[in-house]
């Protein structure tokens, strides 16, 4: 009797679970095509301006030009004097990491640059250490190192005034310079 009791329960879950599993007179399509309220909406904004350095790269790489050409700001955030990034502060350098698993004819340039407080030298040292870190960082995680160059600058391409703590801050950056992609990526096919 349980058994039977058993086999009534499971034939009923089955019923109800295929009842809910029907297919619809109109299927669903499952298409990639844009949708103006998103491209253009709050989330969208919001998107944006949440993750700028992605955004923007995946827009100049997608055939989009910029009036700053092909350079792109890391925000990294360090302790004074070292080269290694804090952690909560590496969002941009793991887009980077996906654009770059999803771009695989990408070379890049990762470019360090301090302020000039201190020693020319070390600033120089410091600057290449830390454009060092971004590219090991990318290897470690299955980037091939043959699509990277890392160079530090020190003090010497400021974009900004020593003189003052904005200047100095600005000039304290990791960029990312585009060296040889120059097409539109092949688009999704429509369905």
């Amino acid at each position: 009797m349980a058994g039977k009791l058993l086999s009534a329960s499971c034939l009923t879950l089955l019923a109800i679970t295929l009842a809910g599993c029907h297919q619809s007179e109109s299927p669903k399509k499952y298409t990639l095509e844009p949708v103006d309220g998103i491209q253009t909406g709050d989330s969208e904004k919001t998107a944006r301006e949440a993750a700028p350095f992605a955004d923007e790269l995946v827009r100049f790489l997608r055939g989009n030009s910029r009036a700053s050409g092909d350079t792109f700001r890391l925000r990294l955030e360090f302790q004074p004097g070292g080269f290694a990034p804090r952690i909560e502060t590496i969002a941009d350098l793991e887009a980077l990491l996906v654009i770059m698993r999803d771009f695989v004819d990408m070379r890049i340039a990762i470019e360090g640059h301090t302020d000039n407080a201190g020693d020319a030298e070390k600033n120089l040292s410091l600057s290449q250490r830390r454009a060092d870190w971004v590219k090991y960082f990318l290897i470690e995680r299955g980037v091939s190192a043959d699509r990277m160059e890392a160079q530090g600058y020190g003090d010497t391409d400021p974009i900004g005034d020593n003189e003052t703590k904005k200047g100095k801050r600005e000039n304290r950056r990791l960029m990312i310079r585009v060296l040889n992609f120059d097409h539109i990526p092949s688009q999704l096919p429509r369905r």
